[in-house]
Parts: C-alpha cells; structure tokens; sequence
C-alpha cells in the first residue's frame, strides 16, 4: 500500500502496489494465463484519494469514501504489511511488525517536512536527527541539502538501527545507537531535528515514542546553533517557559490540529483524565475524532 501525498498536504493517494497487484487488484494472470504471484513495488495501481488528511490512515475517512469497491479495497489493503509513504520526492518502504517498535512516518512527520521544505540547507555541514525511528525527516532534509557531509540519525532502539543498516545507501549517514542526551555532551551540529515525545504524562516511562517531555526539554535547554522540533499543544504550559528561558529566538514554521489517536492514552483513564482535567485536551467530535491536539513545528536559533 503505498500513501502518497502533496506538498502542502491537501491530498492522500492511495495505491495498490507489488503483490497487492496480485493479491487484491486482480492482476493474478498474464497474457498467456499463467498465474501471477507478486510484482515488484515499483508497480502500482491507483486506488483513490483522501482529501485533507489529518492522520496517515484515518479510519473514518476510509470508512466514509463513496466509492464502494474503493472503499473494501482499501479496507483489504490496510491488512498488508507493506507500507509506502511517498512525500515530495521522498520513498520510504516500510515492513510493519519486521522493526519492533518502529513505526513508518505518520502526519505529523510529513508536518514536520512541510515546515521544513522551503529551508535553505546549503550553508549547513551536517545535522542530527535525534529520536529518528526510521529517520524520514533526515532523509528528507538530505534530499534537498548537498552541501551536507555529515548526517546522523539516533535512536534507543536497536530496531532503529536495523532498519538503517538495511535501507541506508547515502555514504554520508550513519546510525548512533545511543541516548541522545549522553552522544550530544560533546558534539555541536548545525542543525538538531527532532519530533520527540510530546504527550505530558506524569511519572512518563522515558523510552515510550509518545509519552513524556524529558528529552524535548533537554534539547531546548542544550542544542548549540538551531533546533527544529515539534509540540503539541497539551504541552505549551510546560514547554513555553522552558523556550523563553533558553533566550533563543523562536519562529512558527508550520502548524496542524490532529485527532488524538493514540491506543495508550485513549485507554488508560488515569492518564486521558490528566490530559482532560489538567491540560487543553477537550471533548470536541467533528470529522469522526474525539479529541484533538495541536502541533507546532518551531525553529528555535541561538
């Protein structure tokens, strides 16, 4: 299943792609008759589109397009394993449960790159990604940036790491398998991106990709030249001062309200009642979501 979206984010194509071409589109046979079993994922076939998509696969939009065949196919393609995320340029094949705890790119991913896409990189010789999964937003960057030598993605998770050592082609990249806290003590980058945990949760476990502030924090506090990083709205009591108090000049790059999809927080009461009572999150149905949240995209200067 491959997702494909414009630059500004107005719209989502969705395709069938490499076996799903056998598997669910029909094309089982060739010319002759003879069966087909899979084709490479270069090959696709259009399915439909999703306008202004807030969430990479958002059920209630699925559910609600009109077209009945479009509609069970994508049903039949959310079940695959592979998913392709294409954003200005930019692939990335991803093999959902292959990295464990790794997640493909969601929207505020491709928020970020919308931020960030008008950016002159030239003058900068190297950046980090901190905290980059399977390192999209480096990615990206590196397309648009040549004068780039330098290029590291960091990540606690050994998944992380195998997911580079398997994709990684650009000579200029390597993975640091380490807390970024300790590896950037001694190191200065031109550029430090980073779409770090932004949900506050009290007593948060520090290496959940989506709970907890502490490294947010810790970037803010520390980064050398530039910082770009996201926050959410359920953090701005918190995060605010922190950014005023670091004396670094701030600039709005881009900003999205999401729905709050997030299994754990939706679950666990105590935490959705934190949220609810003791930060901005309200009751607000629309667009078959229940809670939303807000994302900023910063750039933070010394």
């Amino acid at each position: 299943m491959k997702l494909s979206f414009d630059k500004e984010l107005s719209h989502q194509d969705i395709y069938a792609t490499g076996p799903e071409l056998a598997e669910t589109m029909g094309k089982d046979r060739d010319a002759e008759g003879n069966r087909i079993y899979e084709f490479p994922h270069t090959q696709e076939q259009f399915v439909t589109t999703i306008e202004h998509p807030v969430l990479m696969t958002d059920d209630y939009k699925f559910f609600h397009i009109k077209d009945y065949i479009a509609r069970q196919t994508v049903q039949l393609l959310l079940r695959k394993p592979m998913t392709i995320v294409e954003y200005d340029g930019l692939r990335m094949e991803f093999e959902q449960g292959k990295y464990h705890g790794v997640w493909s790119p969601n929207i505020d991913t491709l928020l970020f790159c919308r931020a960030i896409k008008d950016i002159d990189f030239d003058e900068m010789e190297n950046l980090i990604e901190v905290g980059s999964g399977p390192g999209f937003i480096a990615k990206y960057i590196w397309t648009k940036a040549k004068n780039l030598h330098q290029i590291v993605m960091s990540d606690i998770n050994a998944n992380a790491k195998k997911y580079f050592d398997d994709t990684n082609k650009d000579s200029r990249a390597e993975f640091v398998l380490w807390d970024a806290r300790k590896y950037l003590k001694d190191k200065k980058f031109d550029l430090i991106v980073c779409n770090p945990p932004y949900i506050p949760r009290p007593k948060a476990i520090e290496d959940n990709p989506y709970e907890g502030l502490e490294l947010l924090i810790y970037l803010i506090k520390n980064f050398n030249k530039e910082l770009i990083i996201n926050v959410s709205n359920l953090a701005d009591d918190i995060i605010d001062p922190i950014i005023a108090a670091s004396g670094a000049k701030v600039e709005l790059l881009d900003y999205m309200e999401v729905p709050l999809k997030v299994g754990n927080v939706l679950n666990n009461k105590e935490w959705l009642d934190y949220l609810i009572k003791e930060k901005w999150l309200k009751e607000d149905y629309h667009d078959g979501h229940l809670y939303w949240q807000k994302l900023r995209i910063l750039k933070l200067s010394r």
